[in-house]
């Protein structure tokens, strides 16, 4: 009986012992149960995220061409350099590795290097060639936890050329200016879908494609690369020897309304872009506003002929000094001319005759028309950020404003909605929507917009603008044997926040197109704040027209007019 009682604790101990044990493996079974079957998907996706990574990384963007199929973006091959925080091995290597090939300071290298992920970027867009020397020197070092996946960057041929147009890409490979931006839908296509897998031993990673994606479509612009490069060189030229603040110049075809060229003096290149200022990304064609000055005379007179209130043979006084209200309006350098046709007033460009025109019309006829040639609205181009311009309401017109507007005040314009606006002309009356892209149904190529004047009224301006290049204010910008017709603006320039006109700032003008007969091109160029003197539109934006056009001349092999 006393053994059985001594015996007794020990039974009890191993009872105990069994129980403890069996309720230990009902919970470890209930646990098991829990997270292979309840809670199955929840432990799958740590575990992915523990070995894998989904991504999805940018396809081949589609080619942006100029109009004769020359290359001006395109994609190159490239590697993605990541890295695999918490499966990595001599960290301090991989950034003294990284660091050395990719110029990368040290401190931001730690920072990507040693964040607790399974994956984090350290450098897009590398070059194939640096991608092999870094993977070569981590495997001989036993650095692990690079991972390198074939990605794409873009490529500009052309550096500069058309900088302000094409725009370019960022990090991400998606547009952030210009046609990159505009058409970054169509040029991107759609992602590439793909798993980054750690191998079992952990020294190698491999990428699974889920999702091919979508290549990218090719556009084909207006441009023709060789005008480009002209228009390029002379503006900048032309910016400099007038030391002017900033310029531009736009040829377009006036039937068509296809930009040729387009361009400025402040450019960038493509290929480092990320050195470039806010400023000199800005298309100054689209995006800057400025009061037309004289050259709006073309456009007034358009109103006048149309309207049927003046003839070209109408006479009118020319002198300087003419009185509206409290105002008295001069001529330029206040020369006075007589009585003077309408036909001189336009080629000598004075000011007092223009206004007696002008007061012919009603405000709501001039009003309407400047509507129907498209001021105050945009012209509807594929580039981003086009302003509207500025035309109030004639309600709002003072009792100065229809003398103002007829040389050009009281309105602000973009180059590209003058451009069109002046393209009427030599289209004799149609108002065309600008074009950057170039329409791949050819028998649409003329593709001519709504009559918006007369074509006895664009011939009779036609002629009165040759009159302005031959014996007139543009006869800087002539090419003899080319019948060039032209009208040129100088205006007074207004500053934001500072009231009325700044004296010594003005903006030069000169539109131009030819053969005046049977027109293939029109120019207009515009100088911002010319620094010599003379500051005539016709003396410095006329030169700049007559040297451009001159070398289109040559590489187009344009015959001259017998």
């Amino acid at each position: 009986m006393n053994d059985d009682k001594g015996r007794n604790p020990l039974r009890w101990r191993r009872w105990f012992v069994l129980i403890i044990l069996s309720l230990w493996g009902i919970v470890v079974a209930v646990r098991l149960f829990q997270v292979q079957i309840v809670e199955h998907s929840r432990w799958l996706a740590l575990a992915s995220a523990i070995q894998e990574q989904k991504l999805k990384i940018p396809v081949q963007r589609g080619v942006i061409y100029d109009r004769h199929g020359i290359p001006l973006a395109f994609d190159v091959p490239t590697i993605c350099i990541a890295v695999d925080s918490l499966n990595m091995t001599r960290p301090t290597k991989l950034v003294e590795i990284l660091a050395d090939h990719l110029g990368m300071n040290i401190i931001e290298l730690k920072d990507l290097i040693f964040r607790p992920r399974y994956f984090t970027w350290i450098r897009r867009q590398v070059d194939h060639a640096i991608a092999q020397s870094i993977a070569k020197e981590a495997r001989q070092a036993g650095a692990r936890g690079l991972i390198f996946i074939n990605s794409w960057k873009r490529a500009y041929p052309a550096g500069s050329l058309a900088s302000n147009i094409i725009g370019f890409v960022g990090l991400d490979h998606y547009g952030l200016e210009g046609i990159e931006l505009f058409f970054d839908e169509q040029l991107a296509g759609t992602p590439k879908e793909i798993h980054v897998v750690r191998m079992a031993d952990g020294s190698k990673y491999k990428t699974e494609i889920l999702n091919p994606g979508t290549v990218g479509q090719d556009i084909h612009l207006t441009i023709d690369k060789r005008l480009q490069f002209i228009a390029e060189e002379e503006i900048s030229r032309g910016v400099t020897a007038f030391r002017a603040v900033r310029g531009f110049i736009i040829i377009i075809d006036p039937w068509t309304g296809e930009i040729l060229a387009m361009a400025q003096n402040h450019r960038f290149d493509l290929n480092d872009f990320r050195r470039s200022t806010p400023q000199a990304r800005k298309n100054i064609a689209v995006n800057f506003l400025f009061e037309p000055g004289s050259i709006f005379k073309a456009i007034t007179g358009l109103a006048a002929l149309e309207a049927k209130v003046a003839r070209p043979t109408d006479r009118f006084d020319g002198n300087t000094g003419l009185r509206i209200g409290a105002y008295t309006i001069h001529n330029a350098e206040r020369r006075s001319f007589g009585m003077v046709s309408f036909a001189e007033i336009m080629a000598k460009s004075i000011n007092t005759g223009m206004i007696r025109i002008n007061q012919r019309l009603r405000k709501d006829q001039l009003h309407n028309f400047l509507r129907d040639l498209g001021f105050g609205e945009r012209t509807g181009i594929t580039l981003p950020g086009e302003e509207r311009g500025l035309l109030r309401h004639p309600n709002d017109w003072s009792a100065l404003s229809l003398a103002m507007l007829s040389f050009g005040q009281e309105i602000s314009v973009t180059g590209i909605q003058l451009a069109a606006a002046l393209a009427t002309i030599p289209n004799r009356g149609y108002l065309i929507t600008p074009s950057i892209i170039r329409n791949s149904d050819e028998s649409e190529a003329y593709r001519l917009g709504r009559r918006v004047i007369s074509q006895r009224t664009a011939a009779a301006l036609s002629s009165m603008l040759q009159l302005t290049v031959t014996d007139g204010t543009g006869w800087r910008a002539n090419i003899p044997r080319f019948n060039v017709a032209g009208k040129t603006g100088t205006a007074q320039k207004a500053i934001p926040g500072k009231k009325g006109y700044v004296p010594g700032k003005y903006t030069s003008l000169f539109a131009g197109f030819f053969p005046a007969c049977n027109p293939r091109y029109m120019a207009l160029v515009v100088l911002d704040e010319v620094g010599t003197r003379p500051v005539w539109g016709g003396y410095t934006a006329g030169y700049i027209f007559r040297r451009t056009m001159k070398r289109v001349i040559l590489i187009h092999h344009i015959p001259p007019v017998e």
